[in-house]
């Protein structure tokens, strides 16, 4: 979005600007089925239960959310919408980006089915959802889960989110 920006011409205190302002109303929360593996020696990073569910897990596989009994993908999406909702701040009448970010033992499947739950639960709150991502953006060693992203935006912010872009980790067209 900032490169967006940069190749329009825009000076460095505007991208500053303009990056500061996305990075205000973005937000993340992550759910975990079971832990990541450590890289050396291929042993869990904690535990969870095979009928629990982790919200709120690090990045790197440490706990740090609330364990509880494994929802359905619609179940997960509504109570993370809810607080990402609650932490943008984003509305009614508001653009949103929308991301799923797999974890390493997220098949695409699952997170495009989280994807749709989590889109039908914001456009009933009447936000007008961008579009979006469902990929490997970071992954965690194995983890089964998923990262949730949102991020409200104004019309500039939407407009370099929408730019053709060519990097490892974001293309768009």
């Amino acid at each position: 979005m900032v490169g967006a920006a940069a190749e329009e011409g825009k000076s460095l205190d505007e991208i500053v600007a303009l990056g500061e302002k996305f990075n205000e109303g973005i937000a993340t929360l992550s759910v975990a089925l079971k832990t990541a593996t450590h890289p050396q020696n291929g042993q869990e990073i904690g535990s969870i239960d095979d009928d629990k569910m982790e919200v709120g897990m690090g990045q790197h596989g440490e706990g740090g959310g609330g364990v509880m009994p494994v929802k359905t993908a619609d179940e997960t999406a509504a109570l993370m919408i809810k607080s990402l909702v609650e932490a943008t701040g984003v509305k009614s009448g508001d653009k949103a980006f929308l991301a799923i970010n797999g974890s390493g033992a997220t098949t695409l499947m699952e997170m495009l089915i989280v994807y749709r739950a989590a889109k039908k639960e914001l456009e009933a709150l009447g936000v007008s959802v961008l579009p979006g991502k469902c990929t490997e953006l970071l992954t965690v060693q194995e983890m089964a889960g998923f990262q949730m992203i949102l991020c409200k935006c104004c019309d500039t912010c939407a407009k370099y989110l929408a730019a053709p872009s060519d990097t490892p980790y974001w293309t768009t067209r």
